[in-house]
């Protein structure tokens, strides 16, 4: 696993962020005007029916734990996590993934 100073400054002010609250993201002021601009764009489109979970569950991808883990413990490449993040938001989504997206 890379060293945590090798990352870049906002990888690492993300985790930092996320550690506040007793560990959980969703009580910063910062996860509900990410929530709130997210499930607002999701409701503009007809797929998901449920903007408020899906938004919730597509921050959840991208949390920078999540990443650390996949990225570091399990050696994932930056472009597959990447493939991995569009296939799976477009299948949330209902539309499929292009490629170079």
């Amino acid at each position: 696993m890379a060293s945590s100073s090798r990352r870049p400054w906002w990888y690492r002010s993300a985790l930092a962020l996320e550690g506040t609250g007793g560990g959980s993201p969703y009580q910063a002021g910062h996860y509900e005007r990410w929530h709130g601009l997210l499930r607002g764009v999701l409701e503009r489109i007809p797929e998901p029916a449920d903007g408020d979970f899906t938004a919730h569950a597509l921050l959840a991808a991208v949390r920078a734990d999540l990443v650390e883990h996949l990225a570091g413990r399990e050696g994932v490449p930056r472009e597959r996590m990447r493939a991995r993040l569009a296939d799976f938001t477009a299948r949330v989504l209902g539309s499929p993934a292009t490629a170079g997206d």
